[in-house]
């Protein structure tokens, strides 16, 4: 590590955490602090509350995101790949799935990823399981009109984060857990991060990457944040196929969390609320829906889910969308990286490529330019 240039990530989401993979893994020398790491269940810790599964919400008029998913999708690809090849090596929690995607109309949504993604096949509703699912809707319950399927990945994310950090950790990264005073702006949380960093023996930073997801809101004082709140429902046993349906006044999913046992139930996304509580109603609102789908997993002894958990989360929306870019402040370098809303694990390694790009033309830069995205 003699002479590499240091890398300062503050927050270790997904965004964060994949940035340090690439980081670390390019011979740089890179520490990550964060208050919460992957294990830790706060609200203010995004990432693991989503569902997760690769599915991209990007359109064709911001190729940049479908570009950052494309490269997703291919770069999980390979690490499957690579397990099977190697069974000694960590386990990421992904999982490839024959996925579905249903509406309860006549779709006219521009399926731009359908090159680009294994096994994509428009489906007919008098084929299975779209044939079974509308036979079992009750009378006034909404049928299913359009469908697609594909080959669609599954995340089981406590998993792939703990995988992301020990992976940081073996090309030479260390975390440090600790609460920065992001109240008190950027130039305090960094200096206050890399004073934790000297501390721990690893010296001045040469850049800092702002990973910080929602808390970028304070830190930056970037007003066009706000937080996406989902909620969703834990329950036992693992679908034979995830879906994601669009009815005229509600969307429903089932995402698998492969090896756990466990599928997520949902789901909200209700734009500037904060609150962390779930509401029931919309708990039974999301059984409701998934058991018209998933009837796999009604094994409860009711002949209902066995649930496990509810819970809420909150994304990290940005209006403008994601916030890439570079920025020289009172002498410190930073590329920020934050905002991706719901699409954080689709977007996280395009987005984590441009990140790498970014640090390497500040460390090379004197200028005080800002690239935004």
């Amino acid at each position: 590590m003699a002479g590499k240039s240091h890398i300062v990530i503050i927050g270790a989401g997904v965004t964060g955490l994949t940035t340090a993979v690439f980081l670390a893994e390019e011979c740089y020398k890179v520490t990550i602090v964060a208050a919460h790491v992957p294990g830790d269940s706060s609200i203010e810790y995004t990432s693991p509350w989503a569902g997760a599964h690769w599915h991209t919400h990007a359109t064709r008029d911001n190729p940049v995101e479908c570009d950052w998913d494309i490269q997703t999708y291919d770069y999980w690809l390979e690490i499957l790949q690579n397990e099977k090849k190697d069974p000694q090596l960590p386990r990421s929690g992904l999982k490839l799935m024959t996925a579905y995607k249903y509406w309860d109309f006549p779709t006219t949504t521009d399926i731009w990823w359908s090159p680009y993604v294994k096994d994509f096949e428009e489906v007919n509703a008098s084929r299975e399981p779209i044939k079974s699912i509308n036979k079992r809707a009750r009378e006034g319950e909404p049928m299913i009109v359009d469908a697609m399927m594909q080959k669609e990945f599954a995340i089981n994310v406590p998993q792939y984060l703990l995988y992301l950090q020990e992976r940081a950790r073996k090309a030479g990264a260390e975390v440090i857990q600790q609460r920065l005073p992001i109240e008190s702006g950027l130039n305090n949380a960094m200096e206050a991060a890399e004073g934790h960093a000297v501390a721990a023996g690893r010296g001045n930073a040469d850049c800092f990457v702002n990973a910080s997801g929602l808390g970028a809101g304070k830190l930056c004082g970037d007003q066009a944040m706000y937080p996406i709140r989902g909620q969703t429902v834990l329950v036992k046993g693992e679908a034979v196929n995830p879906y994601t349906r669009s009815g005229k006044d509600y969307g429903s999913y089932c995402i698998v969390r492969p090896g756990s046992g466990t599928s997520i139930l949902g789901g909200t996304r209700e734009a500037d609320v904060w609150d962390e509580t779930p509401d029931p109603a919309v708990t039974q609102r999301i059984i409701k829906y998934a058991a018209m789908n998933v009837p796999e997993l009604l094994t409860g002894p009711d002949g209902g889910f066995e649930v496990v958990s509810v819970q809420c989360g909150l994304r990290p929306g940005r209006k403008g969308g994601p916030r890439i870019g570079i920025e020289a402040l009172d002498g410190y370098k930073i590329v920020h990286a934050y905002g991706h809303a719901g699409g954080g694990y689709q977007n996280s390694i395009g987005s984590a490529r441009l990140v790498s790009k970014l640090v390497q033309e500040s460390l090379s830069s004197s200028t005080q330019a800002v690239a935004k995205l």
